[in-house]
């Protein structure tokens, strides 16, 4: 009787293989073709068994991801366009920012050239009538005592006559030297220098003590 049990398993057990292996096989073949065909398997499955509203609900979720990320690249792309725009104008504030500091150095530096040259000529002014006021006799010897270069710098402030009357009293040599590198006086100097040219020509006939 046993025997008979075992029998009949073993028989349900094989018809059951011979029915479950197609059908495994036939739905494996199923989903390959539908994935060949771009279809998903899991979608037209869920359609099949409850229906069109459950591929529409998964398409729908599909549909709603999609939108959202491509709003979110929107607002990504957006933020990047917001930060190059920023760059683009700090840029432009940097090189406003250098081309004004450029020009505040410039001007600067115009004004201290300017003060400079303002200072050299108040103390050449000063030397100038300094030497205009002083006896030639006097100023000759001074001169004579400085070197060439720097003494013809000193004469070449006063006056034609004023000149002409310092290297009267001066040695024949240093006259000499200092003779090449006279250069004339402008006429608004010369003009300004006639009153103490006339001091100095009477200082030469003998009016100074």
């Amino acid at each position: 009787m046993e025997e008979k049990k075992s029998g009949f398993g073993s028989r349900l057990l094989k018809i059951l293989l011979a029915v479950l292996v197609p059908i495994v096989f036939l739905l494996l073949l199923v989903g390959l073709l539908l994935k060949l065909a771009g279809l998903n398997p899991i979608v037209e499955v869920k359609g099949l068994l409850f229906g069109n509203n459950a591929a529409q609900t998964f398409g729908g979720t599909s549909s709603n991801q999609i939108t959202t990320l491509k709003q979110q690249i929107a607002a990504q792309q957006s933020t990047i366009k917001q930060l190059q725009s920023d760059n683009t104008s700090k840029s432009d504030q940097i090189s406003q920012l250098n081309t004004q500091l450029q020009q505040a150095q410039a001007a600067a530096s115009q004004k201290s050239s300017a003060s400079a040259s303002q200072a050299q000529t108040a103390r050449d002014a000063v030397y100038a009538q300094t030497y205009r006021n002083m006896d030639p006799a006097k100023a000759a010897a001074i001169f004579e005592k400085l070197p060439t270069k720097q003494a013809a710098e000193y004469i070449n402030m006063l006056d034609d006559k004023t000149k002409a009357s310092i290297l009267q009293n001066m040695p024949a040599d240093k006259a000499a030297a200092l003779t090449p590198l006279l250069q004339a006086q402008p006429a608004a100097a010369s003009t300004s220098g006639t009153g103490s040219s006339s001091v100095s020509t009477s200082a030469s006939s003998g009016t100074y003590p």
